[in-house]
């Protein structure tokens, strides 16, 4: 009883130091996660890694996280004296602990890079071999420390910091994965001995120390050092009086130069918060490097403050947010001004701009050489900027080895999320009368970096939005907009993501050489589809589906690219839109592909042939043939069904089950319309998808903004070899 009853304690005890500690090894936990568990995290360290300067930020961010770990956890370390008394060792050693475990995080990231069949065995290794690094290395530079002079010390910090130079510079010049998993363990080790040593280094001693009676005392509280004396000093602490002030000046050249450090740091970090430009040239590794340290300094300064005044600070800010969102909404969609006042209640319904479409092509319809007039209809999958430069390119492809045919055919370009961006990038080349190919020009916009400016919005400013006045800050989504708006180099697709909507609007003299557009949206609050198009979406077309543009004000308008960002809110990287009382996310969460829009429509427009067809059977229309071309990005690889914990069972069956029906729902939407092809066909199938993946493959391209290069390479190659393209253009030419 007596054992079990200390390994009870013993539990307590590491309890406490976890819960101490916790949001640094929460950062630690997170950071292993996304970048060894996920697509997304690994190719954002390749990005991260595509230039020297690039690498030089990607190190900077690094040191910053560990230097923000290991020295703000010291900070709690120190006001913690009652968890002191019962393990004096635990805090001693954690802040160094969760410093070293940056570099180990880091290093196993950079690992998974590297093709191997072992992955899980070798990031085993990496860790025991860190963690016999640190049983090692720890006792050995405490022995120096004790054994050496302050002078030598000195010397070897100094010749450790030129070292430090030196591998730091050799990195960033080679700047290949194989030389940051190599070089990072030395700097590893260079870490744990300048903070093992750096107290000797700076003390004074005891001899040197002036009697605390003295009057010179009165002289040495000036204000920073009663800053350092109320950082690291705990009011209800048991130490000797002589011995804490001793701390307290060795403590302050170590203060100052924290502080010089993390200043650097955070001009890199508002730069990017407030340069669109510099958060591409930086991408979004080390903003996200940076960014776990100053969002953990900032949790551990709150945490100070609390434990000095015995007040929860976070609660108290957590209820201050919740406050200021009662009377400010940081998340209004941008407007502009509306040139022409009601302008989107005259755009024509789905009949009359089809008839009209079709009396443009009437030569073409009745060509008695032609058996078939197809009329092409795009579902675009949303997945960020994977599905936008997937869909573009594929578009583009068709575009081209068509001879244009293709957009002559193409009646409609509806999609979710990044689906839509790629829809709109090629719409915007269908007007261009330049001589770059469409595939180029998509290619080149859609390699773009929309990522690290909506990024650094949302690891930072975005917590606090509610409570910075005077809109000051815009949040995530706009930057997202801004980010599609603004490309190194103009082109007519940044172009178009800049114009209103409105300038896509349809008039009855209007020419009808382009296609349709439908973004799909989700209303937040009750899950109805929503959509952002140039027609009318009428009621007993489009039933209930809400017509966003009819909810802005008589006299708003939005730019293309807000429209676009607006069907790619998906929490919680971009907060769903507010438009009046309504609040619009992803159209993902409804319909991922825009299917359900467009057999709204063939239904509508069906009926409309059968019944010409009926009046007159020689009717032109009876050689229309819909096609729907779907290009996905999903793989088609069948999920393991589990068994689920008992727990899970209880407290999150109706969570996993929505998560679940968001994907099924998209399915039985796709499901749906190729049946009604097959219907109106007489079982002939004219429902084609292009999908990235091929079948049985796992997914291995990244959802994000942002892609890195050897992605787009390996995304390239899939184009050019797609078999399904080939057939599309056969079908087209013939």
């Amino acid at each position: 009883m007596s054992a079990l009853k200390k390994g009870l304690q013993q539990l307590a005890i590491l309890l406490q130091l976890l819960w101490a500690f916790l949001p640094a090894i929460l950062f630690i936990l997170f950071a292993y996660a996304f970048f060894t568990g996920f697509v997304q995290g690994k190719d954002i360290i390749l990005t991260g890694l595509k230039s020297r300067q690039t690498g030089l930020f990607f190190v900077v961010g690094l040191l910053f996280w560990v230097l923000i770990t290991w020295y703000t956890s010291r900070l709690i370390a120190y006001n913690h004296d009652s968890l002191f008394q019962v393990a004096p060792k635990g805090l001693y050693h954690a802040p160094r602990i969760l410093g070293y475990a940056c570099f180990t995080v880091t290093i196993i990231a950079l690992a998974v890079l590297l093709p191997s069949e072992g992955n899980n065995l070798k990031q085993w290794m990496i860790v025991s071999i860190s963690a016999i690094g640190y049983a090692v290395l720890h006792p050995l530079f405490e022995k120096i420390k004790n054994s050496s002079k302050r002078r030598s010390l000195t010397q070897y910090r100094n010749g450790l910091g030129l070292l430090f130079v030196i591998i730091i510079g050799t990195m960033v010049l080679l700047n290949t994965v194989l030389a940051y998993i190599c070089l990072l363990p030395v700097l590893q080790a260079g870490y744990l001995f300048l903070v093992i040593t750096r107290k000797k280094i700076s003390e004074n001693s005891l001899k040197q120390y002036p009697d605390p009676a003295h009057k010179h005392l009165i002289n040495i509280r000036l204000a920073y050092h009663q800053l350092v004396v109320w950082i690291f000093t705990d009011k209800e602490g048991k130490r000797e009086h002589l011995k804490k002030e001793l701390m307290i000046l060795t403590e302050k050249n170590i203060f100052l130069w924290f502080n010089i450090f993390s200043f650097t740091a955070l001009l890199i970090y508002f730069s990017a918060v407030f340069s669109i430009s510099f958060s591409r040239y930086i991408t979004a590794l080390p903003i996200i490097l940076l960014s776990f340290g100053i969002l953990l300094g900032a949790g551990n300064i709150i945490t100070l403050f609390s434990l000095k005044q015995k007040i929860n600070f976070h609660f108290l800010i957590l209820v201050a947010i919740a406050i200021a969102g009662f009377f400010y909404e940081p998340h209004y969609v941008n407007m502009m001004p509306l040139k022409e006042i009601n302008q989107y209640h005259a755009r024509p319904g789905l009949r009359g701009h089809f008839n009209r479409w079709i009396q443009e092509r009437k030569n073409q319809l009745e060509d008695s050489t032609k058996m078939n007039f197809p009329v092409y209809f795009v579902l675009a999958d949303g997945g960020a900027s994977r599905s936008a430069y997937w869909t573009a390119s594929v578009l583009g492809k068709i575009q081209e080895e068509s001879s244009g045919n293709f957009s002559k055919q193409l009646f409609c370009l509806s999609g979710a999320s990044g689906g839509s961006l790629g829809n709109l990038s090629f719409y915007a080349t269908l007007s261009n009368k330049s001589s770059k190919s469409t595939t180029k020009s998509v290619q080149d916009y859609l390699s773009n970096d929309f990522l690290s400016f909506p990024l650094v919005r949302l690891l930072g400013p975005d917590i606090i939005l509610p409570l910075v006045p005077f809109h000051l800050l815009h949040d995530r989504a706009t930057a997202l907009e801004k980010s599609f708006q603004s490309t190194k180099k103009e082109n007519e697709i940044t172009r178009l993501m800049n114009r209103p909507f409105s300038a896509l609007q349809l008039h009855h003299d209007s020419s009808y050489a382009l296609p349709l557009i439908f973004i799909n949206c989700t209303r937040m609050q009750d899950g109805v589809p929503a959509v952002v198009s140039n027609i009318n979406i009428e009621k007993n077309v489009f039933g209930k589906r809400i017509d966003v543009l009819k909810s802005l004000d008589s006299s708003q308008d939005l730019s293309v690219a807000t429209a676009v960002a607006l069907g790619a809110r998906f929490p919680y990287f971009s907060p769903a839109g507010r438009i009046g009382n309504q609040y619009f996310v992803d159209g993902g969460y409804f319909d991922n592909s825009g299917a359900g829009v467009v057999h709204e429509m063939l239904l509508d427009l069906q009926s409309m042939i059968m019944d010409s067809i009926k009046n007159n059977p020689e009717h032109p229309y009876k050689k229309i043939r819909f096609n729907v071309l779907h290009i996905t990005n999903e793989t088609e690889t069948e999920k393991k069904i589990s068994t689920t914990h008992p727990l899970v069972n209880d407290l999150a069956a109706p969570v996993k089950t929505i998560l679940g029906s968001y994907a099924r729902q998209t399915d039985i939407n796709n499901l749906r319309l190729y049946k009604y092809l097959l219907e109106i066909n007489k079982g002939d199938t004219t429902y084609r998808s292009i999908n990235l993946y091929k079948k049985g493959e796992e997914e291995d391209y990244p959802m994000n903004w942002s892609i890195s290069d050897q992605s787009l390479g390996r995304m390239n190659k899939r184009l050019a070899a797609h078999e399904g393209i080939q057939i599309i253009v056969q079908s087209i030419h013939r």
